[in-house]
């Protein structure tokens, strides 16, 4: 509030002050909103169903699907409503918040039927990320308690589930932060009961965080061992021993997970055992793993590899034939992409006559070594799709690729042709409208 303002409210007098309220919040119910929350004690109930309606009234539209004049993206908006719920719970009132989160994501959820894949998701997600955020703010054990409980009561929920509503574990995860020996039983009754095959991993964190509270290190750790075979769980061994520094068992973690594993999934463990070569500076190893990692696609490892092996005087021996192996086991434009580094011109050329839409980007490169041959090489692909262009963005098309003939050293020649195509395709006008825009090279 500005001073000025604060000012104007100390000499106003208190009935007139509050006259002026009571009307005004007859027009602007929001503002009764407000001062109900910043100053008064809640009712629970009545504040729920106030709550309640005020979700219905934004939910209408994409609830009613009877009145719905079209299928697709609603613009659903509750934030007004978050901003209440967060109001409270800054107040203290944890379990009125925790309250008023359960019947906007249960109301959330009876949308799914009808509006699937849009926005109602959206407001899904965010309304469980302020339930976390609530839960941290609970200090009181009754209120911890109703959230445990609750999040166990949504988890079992079968609201949205046809639809792709499956949050039981972002729900569970709450309730885990209020695990005790008494209680544990219903979250661990429930934790078996909604397991599922394609989504265990995440259980089995859950289940991980209540031992690590309740049970202690030894036990954590042994649940941990019987459990590697989960990606999550094994990164957690591996912290642990890098964190001991116990680079043996963490060597022995990454080689285990590597075993059958390709792609992405190898990349990940390849990296870490790396990281251990590195921590034990172990070379040997280190090249033998930047080369792994190369082949599977990341290029920053070649300046890795390349690096490594020149230290150990090792570069201009294994050159040619990690070369040879790049042409084979890496894609033509990674593959070109390290024959640029190496300057290796003449058989970067081979690579553009196979693939002559890469003249677009090697060309000016390999211009000034092999003039003749890349001019002949622009000129096909040019005038290739200039045949077969059609329309003005595949006549912008052709001329962005004059363009870049032009600044590859061949300025001159794309004069030439930009002169040629506007009569040859005179009768194309946009397309000659394109070719006028190149302006004027200077032969």
């Amino acid at each position: 509030m500005s001073i000025m303002i604060r000012d104007l409210l100390e000499k106003i007098e208190k009935s007139d002050l509050l006259d002026f309220l009571e009307d005004y919040m007859k027009r602007d119910p929001k503002l009764e909103d407000a001062l109900r929350v910043r100053f008064m004690e809640p009712e629970i109930h009545d504040e729920l169903r106030k709550i309640s309606n005020k979700i219905d009234i934004a939910l209408d539209e994409a609830t009613d699907y009877r009145d719905r004049r079209s299928w697709g993206y609603i613009n659903v908006d509750t934030s007004d409503i978050s901003y209440e719920i967060n109001q409270r719970a800054e107040q203290g009132h944890i379990k009125l918040a925790f309250a008023a989160l359960e019947t906007l994501y249960l109301k959330l959820l009876d949308t799914f039927e009808f509006q699937e894949e849009c926005e109602i998701s959206d407001e899904a997600e965010s309304c469980l990320k302020q339930m976390a955020e609530v839960a941290d703010k609970a200090t009181e054990p009754s209120d911890q308690t109703y959230i445990y409980e609750q999040c166990i009561k949504l988890a079992g929920s079968d609201n949205g589930k046809d639809y792709g509503a499956d949050y039981e574990d972002r729900l569970l995860e709450i309730a885990a932060r209020f695990v005790t020996q008494k209680n544990r039983e219903k979250i661990e009754e429930a934790l078996i009961r909604l397991e599922s095959e394609w989504r265990a991993e995440v259980f089995i964190l859950i289940h991980l965080s209540i031992i690590q509270r309740l049970d202690g290190k030894k036990a954590a750790d042994a649940y941990i061992a019987s459990n590697l075979k989960y990606p999550k769980v094994r990164e957690i061994a591996y912290d642990a021993a890098v964190k001991k520094k116990d680079y043996k068992e963490a060597e022995r973690l990454c080689n285990d997970a590597l075993t059958g594993q390709t792609g992405r999934d190898a990349l990940t463990w390849l990296y870490k055992l790396f990281t251990i070569y590195e921590s034990t500076d172990d070379s040997i190893k280190m090249a033998d793993i930047a080369e792994r990692v190369l082949f599977q696609g990341d290029l920053a490892y070649y300046g890795k590899l390349k690096n490594l092996s020149i230290k150990s005087n090792r570069w201009q021996e294994m050159y040619p034939e990690l070369l040879d192996k790049c042409s084979k086991k890496l894609s033509y434009p990674q593959y070109m992409t390290i024959l640029k580094t190496e300057n290796e011109y003449k058989l970067l050329l081979e690579q553009v006559r196979l693939h002559p839409e890469t003249v677009y980007t090697y060309g000016a490169t390999l211009a000034p070594n092999f003039k003749k041959e890349v001019r002949e090489i622009f000129l096909t692909k040019i005038n290739l799709e200039a045949e077969k262009a059609y329309g003005r963005e595949s006549y912008q098309f052709v001329c962005n690729h004059i363009k870049l003939f032009g600044g590859a050293g061949y300025a001159a020649d794309a004069a030439d042709l930009t002169v040629n195509y506007k009569e040859r395709y005179k009768r194309k006008p946009a397309f000659v409208d394109e070719l006028n825009k190149i302006g004027t090279y200077k032969k």
